[in-house]
C-alpha cells in the first residue's frame, strides 16, 4: 500500500476529526478546534501539520500536528516549564499531537511525520522545538522515538491531561495518564 505525508488541509478535517476520536479519544479535538489547529500550522505560507496517506484508499493514518513559533501558548494540558529550556519561547515551536494508525505503528511513520515538520521549523528559523509525550503510550513508545530524534526531556507531569473534556483510550474519563515535556535544539 501506497503512503504519502503532505501538509494539513482543511478539506482533511471532518476526516481527521473521525480519525483522532478513534486513535486518542472522542472529543480530543472539536472540528471547530482543529480548525483553529490548522490556521496555528500556518506562517509565512509555510504549514508545520503533516498526514500520513493511504494513496489507495484515500484515508488518514497518522497526523502531526505541530505549530511554529509565535502561534501557541501551551499544549493540551496546562504545564510547561519553559524556564529549564536553552532557548527562548519566542523561538520555539510545538509538537502538539502526533497519532498513527494502530496499522502503521512500530513502521518508522511516526519519526518521519515529525521530521517533515522539524524541516519546516528549520526554514523558519526555529531554535528549538518543544512537546509533551505520552508516557503511557505502547512501550511508552512516544518517548522513545523522541529520544531517538534527539529530544531531550525536561520534566513530568501525572495526569497532564486530566482537565481535558474528553474519552481518553488508556484511562476514560478524565485522563490519568502522565507527560514528559521534551526539547529538540535545533542547530
Amino acid at each position: 500500500m501506497s503512503k504519502t505525508i503532505r501538509p494539513l488541509e482543511e478539506r482533511d478535517l471532518p476526516a481527521l476529526k473521525t480519525f483522532a476520536d478513534m486513535c486518542i479519544g472522542a472529543g480530543y479535538f472539536s472540528l471547530e478546534e482543529l480548525q483553529e489547529k490548522l490556521k496555528q500550522s500556518k506562517k509565512n505560507g509555510l504549514t508545520t501539520s503533516f498526514l500520513l496517506v493511504s494513496e489507495d484508499k484515500k484515508t488518514i493514518e497518522g497526523l502531526r500536528l505541530s505549530f511554529p513559533p509565535g502561534n501557541w501558548k501551551k499544549g493540551k494540558g496546562s504545564k510547561l516549564s519553559s524556564h529549564l529550556w536553552k532557548a527562548d519561547v519566542k523561538n520555539v515551536g510545538y509538537f502538539q499531537s502526533l497519532f498513527l494508525h494502530p496499522n502503521v505503528t512500530g513502521q518508522g511513520w511516526g519519526q518521519k511525520l515529525s521530521m517533515a515538520a522539524v524541516d519546516v521549523m528549520k526554514q523558519l528559523g526555529v531554535h528549538a522545538i518543544v512537546c509533551h509525550s505520552w508516557v503511557e503510550s505502547p512501550n511508552n513508545s512516544s518517548s522513545k522515538y523522541l529520544l531517538r530524534m534527539g529530544f531531550e526531556p525536561v520534566a513530568r507531569y501525572p495526569h497532564y491531561w486530566k482537565d481535558v473534556d474528553y474519552e481518553c483510550t488508556r484511562c476514560g474519563k478524565p485522563c490519568l495518564c502522565t507527560a514528559e515535556e521534551m526539547i529538540l535544539y535545533i542547530k
